[in-house]
């Protein structure tokens, strides 16, 4: 990791004049490109009677095809899910690590290592990053999108960096919705239940001119808190958000498809750190445009999209956060076995901290400082089918970083401007993948893939004190890298409408960081106070096993199993976040369909083995055990038109309080949905 020389640092007017003459090339390249490719996913899952998926590969592809482990939730199954939320979804239909703290906080990981707060996992709507970068991790109830308006999430089950870069350490989930140019999509919702839930949500979509369409989308959620079982700071919390968006895709004369996207959402929320709950208000909003064409080079895209982020913590203001993304590919067949997709990206990412922020009167004070990085990538992917029935898929992207830091010079403090300035890396991750259809009923897998996971921002520039210890980002923190070893193996049993997949995979997580839940690691004299700066705690290993299985018996019944097992070993350094046994090592589901007429009936349960993790409270911190347990969720449903559907849902049915995670005591809730679509 060589240290780069010291960048200038640009002003606001120049950043922004910088951005503006990007969009302006962009615009300006439009007229240049030829007839577009506008993808149509509904009209090729009708062809191939199979879910199409572009996450693998950047390609669009069979499921079946995928050289990746993956899960596709379709809309049908979101729909008689009885959820209110994407993690609720997620718990349902998969074996990720699926954690609640609160009634809208969650901690989803893939194959173990769920702490609060997770950076292991990057999620996406529509591929744009919807995952903050602050802390590394995903607040579900300030994702801007409607559940009645998602065609299909996809779910990648390990490392894919080398196509979607940072964060896609340990997996990916993309969440499509639907092409408002393709898929006329209206509907009201209305639900409401125990807990003081109360929600409505609505999705609206017109045509436009250009073979076009407009989809706009809105939600307002509240609930009560979870009563009990937390007893830290401002852990209790009336989780309530409002979300607005909008989406426009149309073409401008017969050759280009342009997109426009633009939503904001806003959210309080109960948020569990590694070591404590508090009171989170959140205002994310972003903007993107994309364009597409097919071109005698091949189809090419671009897009640009700004993300930004508003933070108050505890009540008081405590950062700003904003990502600027420029992306560019070129998907090429330069002979019918090979496709190949080259593509680039920069990305612009930058976190200030206010000296306001404070947490329970002056348990923790905030302090003034900026840091920031600059990424450029470069990278491709090839997908080679060599024979009938066997496909070779690579992808490698490298990752070169530039930090810059304000705010962290003065006596005492562990690091100097001067050291962010001068800090670089390079990142190279890879995935590579083989698909053998050793019959039309089997299909067999093997894959290895390279992740990365950066430091998070606040791991990099925090700074926030107590009377008696410091936290502090640091330019030098760990960055960690996953290597993943996998071989999947699918059936299909026509005689039984069954469908049977098995993927086994080892994998290796390399210099795991402290993140801000650590042990002072700097003393004085050397720094004002005691230190915690993330530090690598070691290697960890995990190797498991996934099953899943779904059987359809005749027109009116389905079911589904699946199970996951992730063994973690290693020794790591003391730290207070307990990654190794954060994720339960066992998790099965079980779902059951019904339809009959106008009623449909569907119960999911779900078991979970036993984890653990630290927290704090008024008397110190402690290792909390979470015992196994087996939840049930259900929905019933009557059509009463059509177009008009009435349920009854319900979550955490078995009891009326019980233990999911270190957090609050996850409550039974009863829910009356009402849902029309026009």
């Amino acid at each position: 990791m060589r240290p780069l020389r010291r960048q200038p640092r640009a002003t606001l007017p120049t950043l922004l004049l910088g951005r503006l003459l990007i969009l302006a090339a962009l615009a300006a390249a439009l007229p240049v490109l030829a007839a577009a490719d506008d993808l149509n996913p509904s009209a090729l899952e009708r062809l191939v009677k199979e879910p199409v998926t572009t996450s693998a590969t950047g390609k669009p592809q069979r499921a079946g095809d995928a050289p990746v482990a993956m899960d596709i939730i379709t809309a049908e199954q979101i729909r008689r899910s009885g959820a209110h939320d994407i993690p609720g979804v997620l718990a349902r239909y998969t074996t990720l690590d699926v954690i609640r703290f609160t009634p809208d906080d969650y901690a989803v990981g893939v194959r173990g290592y769920a702490t609060p707060n997770v950076p292991r996992l990057l999620v996406l709507v529509d591929g744009r990053q919807v995952y903050l970068d602050d802390y590394g991790r995903t607040i579900w109830s300030a994702i801007p999108v409607q559940l009645s308006e998602i065609r299909q999430i996809e779910v990648v089950r390990g490392p894919n960096s080398a196509l979607f870069g940072f964060n896609a350490a340990a997996g990916v989930i993309n969440i499509l919705t639907y092409n408002p140019a393709h898929d006329r999509v209206s509907n009201l919702v209305l639900r409401g239940g125990t807990g003081a839930y109360g929600e409505v949500s609505g999705v609206a979509t017109t045509p436009l001119p250009g073979d076009g369409g407009l989809r706009i989308s809105t939600g307002l959620r509240r609930q009560d808190p979870f009563w009990r079982g937390l007893t830290d700071v401002d852990q209790r919390v009336s989780p309530r958000n409002a979300q607005l968006a909008g989406t426009a895709r149309f073409g401008l004369g017969p050759d280009v498809r342009v997109g426009l996207d633009a939503s904001y959402a806003a959210a309080t929320t109960g948020q569990r750190d590694f070591a404590f709950s508090t009171r989170q208000e959140l205002e994310v909003w972003s903007l993107r445009g994309r364009v597409s064409a097919e071109t005698g080079l091949g189809v090419l895209a671009a897009s640009v999209y700004h993300n930004g982020l508003g933070l108050r913590v505890g009540g008081t203001p405590a950062t700003q956060q904003g990502v600027t993304t420029i992306e560019l590919s070129d998907t090429i067949k330069p002979g019918p076995a090979h496709t190949l997709r080259p593509f680039l990206q920069y990305r612009q990412n930058a976190l200030q901290q206010s000296d306001d922020w404070r947490l329970s009167g002056n348990l923790v004070t905030g302090q003034s400082a900026r840091v920031g990085y600059r990424v450029a990538s470069a990278g491709g992917m090839w997908n080679w089918a060599i024979a009938d029935g066997l496909e070779w898929t690579a992808a490698v992207r490298y990752d070169q970083l530039w930090l810059h830091g304000a705010g962290y010079d003065g006596p005492g403090q562990p690091f100097s401007d001067a050291e962010y300035d001068r800090r670089g890396f390079g990142t190279l991750a890879w995935n590579a993948g083989l698909v053998w259809k050793a019959s039309p009923a089997d299909t067999v897998r093997l894959s290895v893939a390279r992740g990365i996971q950066p430091p998070t921002l606040l791991d990099l520039g925090a700074r926030i004190g107590s009377r008696a210890v410091v936290l502090a980002g640091s330019p030098f923190a760990p960055i960690t890298v996953v290597d993943d070893y996998e071989i999947g193996y699918r059936r299909r049993l026509e005689p039984l409408a069954t469908d049977i997949e098995l993927t086994a995979f080892t994998q290796a997580n390399r210099a795991m960081t402290s993140t801000l839940g650590a042990y002072p690691t700097l003393w004085p004299p050397a720094v004002a106070a005691p230190t915690i700066v993330p530090v690598s705690l070691g290697t960890s290993h995990v190797t498991g096993l996934e099953i899943g299985t779904t059987t359809r018996l005749g027109p009116e019944l389905e079911v589904g199993l699946k199970y996951r097992g992730a063994f973690t070993g290693g020794r790591l350094m003391p730290a207070y976040i307990e990654y190794q046994r954060a994720s339960p090592r066992h998790i099965a589901i079980a779902h059951v369909g019904w339809t009959h007429g106008r009623w449909e009936a569907d119960l999911f349960t779900r078991y979970a083995s036993s984890a653990a993790g630290y927290r704090f409270s008024g008397t110190g911190s402690g290792l909390v055990l979470v015992k196994d347990y087996v939840t049930a969720s259900a929905r019933l449903a009557w059509r009463v038109t059509p177009k008009l559907t009435m349920a009854l849902e319900g979550e955490d049915v078995l009891q009326a309080y019980q233990a999911q995670s270190i957090g609050s005591l996850v409550e039974r809730r009863i829910y009356l949905s009402l849902r029309a679509d026009f």
